[in-house]
């Protein structure tokens, strides 16, 4: 940093107090030593192996100490509950040194990863500073979706976590439905890289040591299709063959888990005892969204009789029952029984609903008014708005975590959830997801929100670590929705990538100027996206924009035959050919380098769709 108006951190403290003077670290060497003051029972070994890590890759060397003579910083750390007074906070204060008072351990992390954060913009100087910082919520999450079809390798999740520690996040969650190598359901995960038992044990001891904790999270009741399709467990589908939605959307594959059959309860019995006790959290989220097709199978007859909601809140008990043998809270989706307000009353008082909804203008207030009425512990749960995009939709994001956070603070939700889906294929790389991932950490730790620019150069500080202005050109990529007609939960040139037999009904909406200027926007982005030095980051970002511009060519041709079964053959196989050598290409490279093999073909399969709408095979929702 060169002048005090330089820095940035993410979170913003609380309360800062410069003190118009500078502390000198005299960096001589590549690698500075921190000598750091600290008593043996504020953290563990593990702690301090991982804090020196973290440390030298921000090129200083802790060491345990007292004050060394010709070291370059000196940091002492002590917990005082009674001057620093709710949990997980502290202050942090440079002079001479550097000390930081903490309410407990957590805290003192905390501390020194705003420390840390200072000293990465650190050249020859420290800021003389007072800062007194602490948590608007106490539970602070991101949900990572590795069933739809995307597992992260073991490394880069462990990269993920060190980062949302180093953003005060502290608590992840993967969302599960196959993707555990369970050991009597081999045919579900057979083919999907799923973790094991020695990885979930392995990764839940990394984020304890990051102060992250890891929650389990496995759907229960709906989303339960890459189990149901099979032989041995179809019969405990709702509708075995299928369901058409009351919307009028037909699914041609069973969904649920039915009520109604008594093997449905020893199924989640079993995975559950076997999931759960390899988790240190003392939560489980059971997952119970999206229940299309409860009453219309089996179910039906007793839904008559005793009317929807009861029978999910019946089931929906059954499995809280299963999951407290286990684990002392149990969360889950609260977007059916929010539909069946009468009978929220009768949830126990240790379950937490999950209040979730995707868009800038979701109900939350209305949402978070109704569940603190009832006395319940509840999150707030917005999203990255990542899916369903290719490069996010940013302001949406922005406005709808906003939205979640504010409404979750006035209405004294203990958490927020922000999450990150994987809809159809999972093409968005990860360095899209980071910009909904760092808001919700700076709100949800200071619900006060930084000016957007601030925040952006924070990220690009803290997260993507780079020189280059990465994290402003993200938000750009995830701007072009703004300049087409809106679609909610994604946008247009995704869902004509994937959908067009769809979105033939939506070419009224759109005209061919707006289309070939939005092409010119991505050109232009391009051309910035390309001189990034950091090669990780730069082939994420032009990879998801190379779909961006076929899902553009996509519109352009619907616009100009109105049915993509009449698109010339010549013109139809030039793009053909660039779909299927971006997908098998520059798209299997990047998957392969960042994530697990398994889920790689069946993304390829819902990214190609739309060369078998144009043989006329429409069949149609991809789970």
């Amino acid at each position: 940093m060169d002048t005090l108006n330089d820095i940035v951190l993410i979170p913003k403290p609380k309360v800062t107090e410069y003190m118009n003077n500078k502390l000198s670290i005299r960096r001589k060497l590549e690698i500075a030593k921190i000598f750091l003051d600290v008593p043996d029972h504020i953290f563990s070994s593990v702690y301090l192996d991982r804090l020196d890590e973290s440390f030298l890759k921000i090129g200083w060397k802790i060491e345990r100490g007292k004050r060394g003579e010709n070291s370059e910083l000196n940091v002492m750390i002590r917990l005082d509950p009674l001057e620093v007074k709710v949990p997980q906070s502290y202050q942090l204060v440079i002079d001479d040194g550097v000390r930081i008072i903490a309410h407990d351990s957590e805290g003192a992390h905390y501390g020194l990863q705003t420390l840390k954060q200072l000293l990465r913009q650190a050249k020859d100087f420290l800021p003389k500073i007072r800062i007194q910082d602490s948590p608007d919520f106490p539970n602070r999450g991101v949900m990572l979706d590795i069933s739809r079809d995307k597992i992260p390798k073991m490394d880069v999740l462990k990269e993920i976590v060190e980062k949302l520690s180093e953003m005060k996040i502290n608590q992840l969650q993967l969302y599960m439905e196959h993707t555990f190598a369970y050991r009597n359901h081999r045919k579900v995960w057979e083919g999907y890289s799923p973790l094991t038992h020695e990885e979930i044990k392995e990764l839940d001891e990394f984020c304890r040591s990051y102060f992250v904790e890891l929650v389990p999270n496995q759907n229960t009741f709906g989303h339960m299709s890459k189990w149901l399709i099979h032989e041995g467990y179809r019969h405990l589908a709702e509708t075995p063959d299928g369901f058409t939605a009351p919307w009028g959307q037909h699914y041609e594959f069973p969904f649920s888990l039915s009520p109604v059959v008594p093997e449905s309860l020893r199924l989640i019995e079993d995975i559950l005892g076997e999931l759960l006790p390899l988790f240190a959290s003392s939560k489980v989220n059971i997952g119970c969204d999206e229940t299309f097709d409860l009453c219309l199978g089996k179910s039906k007859e007793l839904c008559k009789k005793w009317g929807k909601g009861r029978v999910y809140l019946d089931f929906l008990l059954k499995i809280y029952e299963i999951a407290r043998r286990y684990k002392e809270k149990v969360m889950f989706w609260g977007d059916i029984i929010e539909n069946h307000p009468e009978l929220i009353k009768e949830l126990p008082q240790d379950i937490i609903p999950m209040i979730w909804g995707y868009e800038a203008d979701h109900p939350f207030e209305e949402k978070c008014k109704l569940f603190s009425s009832t006395g319940l512990e509840f999150y707030v749960c917005p999203g990255t708005s990542t899916w369903n995009s290719f490069v996010g939709r940013s302001e949406n994001a922005l406005k709808n975590i906003r939205n979640a956070v504010e409404n979750g603070k006035k209405y004294c939700a203990s958490g927020v959830l922000v999450t990150d889906w994987g809809d159809n294929g999972h093409p968005q790389h990860i360095v899209f997801s980071y910009l909904g991932f760092a808001w919700s950490a700076s709100l949800s730790w200071n619900s006060i929100r930084p000016g957007v620019q601030d925040f952006l150069r924070a990220l690009n500080v803290h997260v993507y670590e780079t020189e280059d202005d990465v994290a402003t050109l993200v938000y750009e990529y995830g701007k072009l929705s703004d300049e087409i007609f809106y679609t909610p939960n994604g946008t247009p040139y995704f869902y004509a990538l994937l959908y067009p037999d769809r979105m033939n009904k939506q070419v009224e909406r759109y005209n061919l100027d707006e289309v070939r200027n939005l092409k010119q926007l991505v050109e232009e982005l391009d051309y910035r996206a390309s001189l990034i030095k950091n090669c990780d980051i730069r082939e994420q970002i032009l990879n998801n924009s190379s779909f961006v511009k076929l899902g553009l060519d996509a519109l352009e041709m619907l616009k100009l035959h109105k049915d993509i079964r009449h698109i010339p053959d010549d013109k139809w196989q030039i793009f053909a050919s660039k779909l299927k050598s971006l997908l098998m290409g520059d798209y299997r490279r990047v998957w392969m380098k960042y994530n697990r093999p398994g889920g790689f073909d069946r993304s390829v399969h819902k990214l190609s769709r739309i060369l078998r709408v144009w043989e006329g095979d429409t069949s149609g929702l991809i789970f």
